[in-house]
């Protein structure tokens, strides 16, 4: 498990329910730190994304798969995530996942510690 090395203003997250945001927060901390190209689907993996399923992720978050569903998507519609189906015969069910608002620091090494809020 990879240690949290990142900080969200709360101003980002206040509006979400603690299930959107414990679901956030994980969806941040699994994001890829780097820009990088994923082995099994041979596709680029942004910066702050990665691939996985709703049954991948009901998995890691100990939720039932229509909760992790309905929170993905809700966070979806509420433009804190994005995420696109993978287009792969073996793995249908499989998505990459992307935090939209994940900027590198002023050094210019990628972290998760500022996120900007667009209104």
């Amino acid at each position: 498990m990879r240690p949290h090395t990142f900080q969200i203003p709360y101003s980002v997250v206040e509006r979400l329910t603690p299930k959107e945001r414990f679901v956030y927060y994980e969806l941040c901390r699994l994001g890829s730190p780097v820009d990088t190209v994923d082995e099994t689907f041979k596709i680029p993996v942004p910066k702050g994304a990665f691939i996985t399923s709703h049954y991948r992720m009901s998995k890691e978050l100990d939720m039932a798969y229509s909760l992790t569903a309905l929170l993905i998507e809700g966070l979806a519609e509420k433009g804190l995530i994005e995420w696109s189906p993978i287009e792969h015969e073996e793995f249908r069910s499989y998505y990459l996942v992307r935090v939209k608002q994940v900027l590198p620091d002023d050094d210019g090494i990628p972290s998760f510690r500022h996120i900007r809020r667009n209104l």
